[in-house]
């Protein structure tokens, strides 16, 4: 991407790598991943923040929003390793993300219809299939979406390049939630989410062309076929992997026992309506790409796991919830979330790929999909039933103990990887 055209010299603004040493098609093809990213995120800007409340608005309890939560990650459980063995055996990683990005964008206009082919409780349970189905078809896709952004993003530049990206991610949803809340606003509810779904769904495909746009996997069919028994048996060779799986399964448990009922508190403890809500989901985008900007630069200059510990915070976001009563306090809340989160998620991400070696990716990152979405079906289940049968207070001290456990894990156990299996880069 150069930065002699409005595109290149905003992306370069945003810390996009110098990319003169990378070949022609590879070069396009970060470019590609780079606007799909951008157009991935505004077009999610106008839906994901608003299943929870498109759900109540249509009667859900909260019974159905932790049940759904936890259908969503049984569902990456499930097909984590189906879609890894399709990938590590065809090699055709983009086709199938290609595909699983179609179909989880039709999910949207099943949402958006929902409402007509059913009334009431017949909608809500429409809605919840079809929010379920998207996240299948993505936990099919996840495995060959994350080699494949191993494969065309050299580990040199992954620092900068994925903190970028990251970064005008959180830009356009930065536009795209108060946007959306501003439609669902003035259209009235159910029918603004409606709306709002049928724009996401537009902008979706968008984002798929460019994603087509990117150079497959180089290495299809070269690499002998690696069973599910002999990549368990692998995992004491890596050893960084096996660790990072432990501690980050642990604070995910934690984090999804509070996090699909913050919304829910929101409404019921708080008393905030859906502009409100857009604004605080707003601030916190802002401070996610304040802290992005940030911690791109730290990351490639003092590593991954340095990066990560800026997510010390973590586990006491659930409690500092319980002090919210007011706008201005959630703001405060959710602009510490987001600091603290921007560091951890990065350096999350860019440690899988740098754990994992080249060979068989896609398995060794179902492993790793597969483990966190089974412990966080565990989590809004759990917290679901506590919230029915006690209050929020509970639920988000719970939270905090499992999530803090979760992080000193990580300190103990987690180091820099020593030797990043693709270290040569053309």
């Amino acid at each position: 991407m150069r930065p002699t055209t409005p595109l290149g010299r905003i992306a370069s603004s945003l810390g996009y790598p110098d990319t003169s040493q990378v070949s022609p098609p590879r070069r396009r093809g970060l470019r590609a991943f780079w606007l799909d990213g951008l157009f991935s995120s505004l077009s999610g800007g106008f839906a994901d923040p608003y299943y929870t409340l498109y759900l109540l608005s249509l009667g859900a309890n909260n019974a159905q929003i932790g049940l759904v939560n936890t259908m969503n990650q049984l569902a990456g459980a499930v097909l984590a390793f189906p879609g890894a063995a399709i990938a590590d055996r065809t090699g055709r990683y983009k086709a199938m993300v290609l595909l699983a990005g179609v179909l989880s964008r039709l999910m949207w206009i099943v949402m958006l219809l929902a409402p007509w082919v059913f009334g009431g409780t017949g909608a809500v349970w429409l809605i919840m299939a079809a929010w379920v189905g998207l996240s299948a078809v993505g936990a099919l896709a996840n495995g060959a979406w994350t080699a494949l952004s191993a494969d065309l993003v050299p580990a040199r530049l992954r620092g900068g390049y994925f903190a970028s990206r990251n970064i005008i991610m959180q830009l356009v949803r930065l536009m795209a939630i108060p946007l959306a809340g501003q439609i669902v606003y003035a259209v009235g509810e159910p029918g603004g989410y409606q709306v709002a779904l049928g724009i996401a769904f537009v902008i979706g495909m968008i984002a798929v062309y460019y994603y087509s746009q990117i150079p497959e996997h180089s290495g299809a069919s070269t690499v002998e076929r690696l069973g599910l028994r002999a990549v368990m048996q692998n995992l004491k060779h890596l050893p960084t992997f096996s660790r990072f799986i432990v501690s980050h399964s642990t604070l995910y448990l934690g984090v999804m026992i509070s996090g699909p009922f913050i919304t829910v508190y929101m409404v019921e403890e708080a008393g905030f309506n859906v502009s409100i809500i857009s604004l605080v989901t707003t601030v916190s985008v802002l401070f996610t790409l304040i802290g992005m900007r940030v911690m791109g630069r730290l990351h490639d200059r003092f590593g991954i796991t340095w990066t990560m510990r800026f997510g010390l915070l973590i586990p006491v976001i659930p409690v500092a919830w319980l002090w919210v009563q007011h706008p201005w306090q959630a703001y405060l809340v959710e602009a510490m979330a987001a600091l603290t989160w921007a560091g951890y998620n990065l350096g999350a991400f860019n440690l899988l790929l740098a754990s994992t070696p080249n060979e068989h990716r896609p398995q060794y990152v179902a492993i790793h999909t597969t483990i966190i979405s089974v412990v966080g079906a565990v989590g809004p289940l759990l917290g679901g039933w506590l919230l029915e049968l006690l209050d929020f207070a509970p639920v988000f001290w719970l939270s905090m103990a499992v999530r803090g456990a979760g992080m000193l894990l990580f300190l103990a156990l987690v180091r820099e990887p020593e030797v990043p299996p693709e270290a040569v880069d053309e």
